[in-house]
């Protein structure tokens, strides 16, 4: 009987370990949720940025259907000359050039996206004032659709940089036309470019007071003119943001370069994003913590060392909500599918790492056997009520589509990508699972199950894009369209359609016409929301 009574309080005593620790967790999501959200705003601008380079990459901006006249990938795919090694060195580096004026628009505008300027980057390929080619602007300045006065610029990368200056000094030279225009150089061209430019015009001028001396004011006025090209261009020259060889490597390897950008944009999302989590979290333990001592649960000094923790902790989340969540919304942005790119408005970027952040230490203990499907099951649902209650909230307040549908979207991708992340703990599970041949057949046919249930997942996603938005908008116009004529027909015939939408929802609403509404006035019946 004693046996009995020691193995009943053994389990007992881990019940209750595994239900504290399980509080912890979901203490712990509080605090996640808290600065997931305040991510959203940095996820939002970065993720914008990390979208120009996939559009200069594809040459197609898919939230507005303009297509480009060149993306990098096009560029990528240009023929290169075989007749010898020099002259494959020359097409490339020519066509590095497109590569870099792409390049560099991305750069410019996914800069101006992050500072929060309305100002726009644009090849002059891509404006029909310019045409294709245009043989003095290369690249444009646009603020609420028109041209910038003194934002025409040319971008040259070629190989001798003196020599260039002196084409577009000389009165006849054959790129004088480029007088007038900014001048983007490469970056290792561009130092010391200005200072040059300098010096030749104060030697022409020089050579021209020496020549008029001689008794030759023509040939004096040409060098003070050539002079003061040097000088204009001294005012022109400035600095294209890539080297050549940068150039160079966009041309031959676009999709790395791209990826490169996206993950410097992304990291720095994720810096700031580190900045508002330390803030947050911190606060959020501050309070949490303080209250433990008024209590009298907690001592001052562990407080403070839990507050400290807190903050460490919360910094690492936010920069990996920031990081992964602005490379998240810039797939979505430019997906081919609307209704991705509407999500990527919302809180759904971040939401979809905060909850798989959140899940992962249950699906891990799960898979390991430390706990079964049903305790599983027991904590997911008490996390995602405890996430979801306050994060689909500011999902809520930026979509323009009813509740339900927005859940499934987003139920969707949390599904997947969740299933993604069991079939990695499984993966990682089976490693260690060598000495068990019994604990690797359970790994293994959890592997096997999360393979089924990412494509699951995935099909049932498709399948809500293609029925569900399609019925909902039509449901949706009869309700705009009943509320529309109501003045020419009864309030009976509006709260019918009002009903019906409700039903849709799967919503039962208390009263179906106007006599049951008086009815209820004059009752004691209560009101049910």
């Amino acid at each position: 009987m004693n046996a009995m009574t020691s193995l009943t309080s053994t389990s007992d005593d881990n019940d209750k370990e595994r239900h504290a620790s399980h509080r912890d967790e979901i203490g712990q999501d509080v605090l996640r949720t808290g600065v997931a959200l305040s991510a959203k705003e940095i996820v939002g601008r970065f993720g914008s940025a990390n979208a120009e380079f996939i559009k200069g990459y594809r040459g197609i901006d898919h939230a507005t259907g303009q297509r480009f006249a060149k993306g990098l990938a096009d560029i990528s795919k240009y023929k290169v000359s075989t007749e010898s090694v020099e002259m494959a060195r020359n097409n490339i580096k020519q066509q590095a050039g497109f590569s870099a004026e792409v390049a560099a628009t991305s750069r410019d505008n996914a800069e101006a996206i992050i500072e929060g300027s309305k100002v726009r980057t644009s090849r002059s390929d891509d404006l029909p004032q310019y045409g294709t080619n245009h043989n003095v602007v290369d690249r444009v300045q646009i603020l609420d659709g028109q041209i910038l006065q003194g934002s025409q610029a040319q971008m040259k990368f070629v190989g001798d940089r003196n020599g260039l200056f002196e084409k577009i000094a000389r009165e006849d030279g054959p790129f004088a036309r480029y007088r007038g225009v900014k001048l983007e150089l490469p970056s290792e061209q561009y130092e010391g470019a200005k200072v040059f430019c300098q010096q030749r015009a104060s030697e022409l001028r020089e050579q021209a007071q020496q020549v008029e001396q001689h008794g030759k004011p023509d040939i004096a006025a040409e060098l003070r003119s050539k002079a003061a090209n040097y000088e204009q261009l001294a005012e022109q020259v400035s600095d294209s943001g890539l080297t050549t060889e940068q150039a160079i490597f966009y041309r031959k390897h676009p999709e790395l370069a791209t990826l490169r950008d996206i993950a410097a944009t992304s990291h720095r999302a994720g810096m700031e994003g580190a900045k508002h989590g330390a803030v947050i979290g911190g606060c959020i333990s501050l309070l949490k913590n303080s209250f433990a001592v008024a209590q009298g649960e907690m001592q001052g000094r562990d407080a403070a060392m839990q507050v400290g923790q807190d903050v460490a902790k919360s910094a690492a989340i936010g920069y990996g909500t920031a990081a992964v969540g602005a490379t998240i919304k810039a797939g979505m942005q430019q997906s081919g599918q609307q209704t991705l790119r509407g999500l990527a408005n919302t809180s759904a970027p971040t939401l979809v790492v905060n909850i798989c952040l959140s899940l992962g230490s249950s699906i891990k203990r799960y898979v390991c056997g430390e706990i079964s499907e049903s305790e599983l099951l027991v904590e997911v649902g008490e996390k995602g009520t405890g996430m979801l209650s306050s994060g689909m909230m500011a999902a809520i307040g930026q979509i323009a589509i009813p509740i339900p549908f927005v859940g499934a979207a987003i139920g969707g991708m949390v599904g997947y990508t969740l299933s993604s992340i069991f079939y990695q703990s499984a993966l990682d599970a089976a490693k260690g699972a060598e000495a068990s041949r019994v604990n690797l057949e359970r790994v293994q046919a959890v592997e096997a199950a999360a393979r089924a249930q990412i494509a699951e997942q995935q099909a049932a996603l498709d399948a809500f894009v293609r029925t569900e938005m399609s019925q909902l908008h039509q449901e949706t116009q009869q309700l705009f369209l009943a509320i529309s004529v109501v003045g020419a027909g009864s309030v009976d015939h509006l709260a019918l359609a009002i009903n019906q939408y409700a039903g849709l929802l799967g919503k039962q609403l208390q009263f179906a016409s106007q006599a049951e509404f008086d009815d209820f006035m004059l009752s004691d019946q209560p009101l049910r929301l």
